[in-house]
C-alpha cells in the first residue's frame, strides 16, 4: 500500500485523530455521569467526576476510567489491525489511518511513566504494586505492538521508516501539541470559551463539532490510495 501525502488525507488524518481524542474525554464523561448521576467537568485531556461521586460510588467509578481507552483506543487499534488484511486498498489504507489516530505512542510511554488511565486504574485497585503495573504494560505491549508491526509492512513507500516514523511520532504529535497543549491551554490560562454545557467547554464542543465537519467532508481520502 502506497500512501500519497495529499493536504485532504493529511487534514482528514488530523481531524480524525483530533475526534478520537476528544471523544477519548467525551466516554470518560459520559460514562462519569452515568455512574454519579450529575455531570462533571472536561476538556481536552482531563476529566474530573462530579464532587462526592467517588465517595459515593467507590465501587464502580473505576470503571469511567478504563472504558475510554478500551473504546477509543484498543477497540480502533485491533479493527485497523483487521481492515489492514483486507484484499481491498481502500479499507487497508483507512485501517492504517485509524491505527495511528489514536496515537499509540502515548499509551506506550506514558503508561510506563504512570500518567496514563492504566496505570490509575492499577493504583486505584491494587496501590504501588509494581507487579501489577508491570504487567499492565505487558499487557499494553501486547494490544499494540502487533497492529504497529503490521501497519509497519503493510507501507510500500520507498523510504518505508520514514514513513512509519512520520506517523508512529510526527503526526500524532502535532495532532497533541495544537489539540492537548494549545486548544487546553486557551480553556485552563485564558479561559477562551471556558463556560460549559453539561459540564464540557464551549472550546471543546466547538473543536470537536469543527473535526467532525472535516472529517466527513474528507473522508473518502482516508478510503483513496
Amino acid at each position: 500500500m502506497k500512501i500519497k501525502f495529499t493536504w485532504q488525507y493529511l487534514l482528514c488524518f488530523f481531524c480524525l485523530a483530533s475526534l478520537m481524542g476528544i471523544t477519548h474525554e467525551l466516554v470518560h464523561h459520559v460514562t462519569g455521569y452515568l455512574i454519579c448521576g450529575e455531570w462533571g467537568y472536561k476538556t481536552f485531556n482531563s476529566f474530573d467526576l462530579a464532587e462526592g461521586c467517588e465517595e459515593a460510588n467507590p465501587n464502580s467509578v473505576w470503571f469511567a476510567t478504563i472504558v475510554a481507552p478500551i473504546l477509543l483506543n484498543y477497540v480502533p487499534l485491533w479493527i485497523g489491525f483487521f481492515m489492514l488484511r483486507s484484499q481491498k486498498e481502500g479499507n487497508r489504507l483507512f485501517g492504517f489511518s485509524l491505527i495511528f489516530s489514536v496515537i499509540p505512542i502515548m499509551r506506550i510511554v506514558f503508561n510506563l511513566l504512570g500518567a496514563n488511565d492504566e496505570p490509575y486504574l492499577i493504583r486505584t485497585l491494587f496501590g504501588d504494586n509494581q507487579l501489577a503495573f508491570w504487567l499492565m504494560n505487558l499487557v499494553t505491549w501486547l494490544l499494540i505492538i502487533p497492529p504497529l508491526v503490521l501497519a509497519y509492512i503493510s507501507i510500500k513507500n520507498r523510504f518505508r521508516i520514514l514513513v512509519f516514523t512520520g506517523f508512529l511520532l510526527i503526526f500524532p504529535a502535532f495532532v497533541f501539541v495544537f489539540v492537548g497543549i494549545f486548544l487546553e491551554n486557551l480553556i485552563v490560562e485564558h479561559h477562551f470559551l471556558s463556560d460549559t454545557l453539561w459540564g464540557m467547554p464551549y472550546l471543546v464542543l466547538l473543536a470537536e463539532l469543527l473535526s467532525y465537519i472535516g472529517y466527513y467532508s474528507l473522508r473518502k481520502h482516508l478510503w483513496t490510495v
